[in-house]
This record gives C-alpha cells, structure tokens and sequence, in this order.
C-alpha cells in the first residue's frame, strides 16, 4: 500500500513539475506591468479618487432618489430594505445585492 501511495504521489508530482516547466514560466510570475502614464505613446494617467461629499448635509429630496428603481447590468431592480435591518439592496437573479 506504502509503495503504491508513494509512486502515486511521485507521478503526481512529476506531472505537475513538467506541467509548468512546459507552459515556459517555470514558477515565476508572468506579469508584465506597464510603464509609466502620461508619457507619449502612453495611455493617460487616472485621476486621483474624489471624496465621496459631505453625507450629513444632504437634504430630503436628495434621499428620495437613492431608492429609486433603476437599472442594474440591463435589469429594472428595485431596491428595498433587507429583512433583517442589514441596510438596503435589491434581488438580481435569485440573489440579495447589497447598496
């Protein structure tokens, strides 16, 4: 049984080892990452992240649009609070999307 389990494992291995000297990476991250942005023939920069606002002052009416229908990966969704008092979000094919 020793034997068997051993050979086994050996074959495994041997495969896997094989597999990846074959694929040419041999172990090593293939990642090429780019070069700088913003430089000629380079693709422009990202703007840095925007603060979200100021969330405290929002008025009344502002907070009527944030449960309106809308349309979700080409889906009318509409969203409604959870049943558990976890917050609000909307059902998309069966499953519970959080806002």
């Amino acid at each position: 049984m020793n034997l068997t389990r051993t050979l086994g494992t050996s074959a495994v291995a041997g495969a896997l080892l094989f597999t990846g000297l074959a694929s040419g990476v041999a172990g090593i991250a293939a990642a090429e990452p780019g070069g700088p942005c913003g430089a000629p023939g380079a693709p422009a920069c990202q703007p840095a992240p925007q603060p979200n606002g100021d969330w405290q002052r929002r008025g009344i009416d502002q907070g009527r649009q944030d449960h309106q229908p809308f349309q979700y990966q080409g889906q009318h969704v509409q969203p409604m609070p959870a049943g558990n008092g976890d917050g609000w979000g909307f059902w998309f094919l069966g499953r519970w999307i959080r806002l």
